[in-house]
């Protein structure tokens, strides 16, 4: 028995030290485990998890990260690179404000790293548009399951985007407003055909429930003006064209006639995909930025 009990201990402790040396694998637990070096001031640490040097060469941003708890959002691989949105404590210490930064990881020899230098550049030198990034991030992350819902400050965010945006000149700014130019188009074309399947519905379904009918109806108005403000894009034609497709995705689930059921699984098809290539705008406004 006393040879038993000695070797389930010594297997406890190999499998405890074996747990204890396992690296993080994906670019998340790297991540998370960097900022908690950070936070710990472990050198050590920072170095085996990041393109550091030599932990000598640890000179932590020039910020004390101690007891810092960050919070990440967006993560984007993209081959032998990611990028992971990551909200830090103002370094004021002001309760509730956090700044907004990427964290850059890169793989190298099947392993990911953190790319000391230029996750530490984002922080000491930030880049003007990192503001308007940051908007861009938590509009992109709240768009992609907003269809079947409103969003009522939707327009706010997209106003307040819009001034920071203007602000800015260069090759990002242009690469950002053909981005935007291109979704507007996408957008509207789809919201075109939208509003035309609507009106075959309607006209195929006279005797639909005038309940049905009113909701289409206004659906097909409220998409036909959204739609013909996408003539001229900007960020606030995209808020408008964004809540009018929430509001549709809102009513086609209260849709109780069964005349219009094929009709609905077609539209709600299609509100996925535009979900989709919102997801790809917004991609393509944060590889605007490089």
């Amino acid at each position: 028995m006393n040879d038993t009990w000695f070797r389930l201990a010594l297997l406890g402790l190999v499998m405890t030290v074996v747990a204890g040396c396992s690296k993080p694998e994906t670019p998340q637990e790297v991540a998370a485990e960097f900022w908690q070096a950070m936070a710990e001031n472990d050198a050590d640490a920072v170095a085996d998890l990041s393109t550091l040097a030599r932990p000598s060469d640890f000179d932590g941003y020039a910020r004390d990260w101690l007891n810092t708890v960050p919070d990440f959002g967006r993560v984007i691989i993209d081959d032998h690179e990611a990028t992971i949105v990551t909200r830090l404590p103002s370094e004021n210490g002001a309760s509730g404000q956090r700044r907004e930064i990427v964290t850059y990881l890169l793989e190298l020899n099947g392993d990911w790293l953190v790319d000391y230098d230029r996750t530490g550049k984002a922080i000491t030198d930030p880049s003007p548009l990192d503001g308007l990034m940051g908007e861009i991030n938590r509009l992109g992350e709240r768009l992609s399951a907003t269809f079947s819902r409103s969003s009522d400050d939707l327009a706010i965010r997209m106003d307040a985007m819009a001034r920071e945006f203007e602000a800015y000149s260069g090759e990002a700014s242009r690469r950002a407003r053909q981005a935007m130019e291109d979704y507007s188009q996408a957008l509207q074309d789809f919201m075109e055909e939208l509003e035309q399947s609507i009106e075959e519905a309607l006209e195929d379904n006279q005797q639909a429930p005038a309940r049905d009918r009113s909701a289409l109806q206004q659906t097909a108005t409220d998409l036909n003006q959204s739609s013909d403000r996408l003539d001229k894009p900007d960020f606030d034609a995209l808020a408008d064209s964004s809540r009018a497709l929430a509001e549709a995705g809102a009513r086609f689930s209260t849709l109780s006639d069964e005349a219009f059921e094929s009709y609905r699984r077609e539209w709600d098809a299609r509100l996925g995909e535009i979900s989709e290539r919102t997801l790809a705008f917004f991609e393509e406004l944060e590889d605007s930025r490089r």
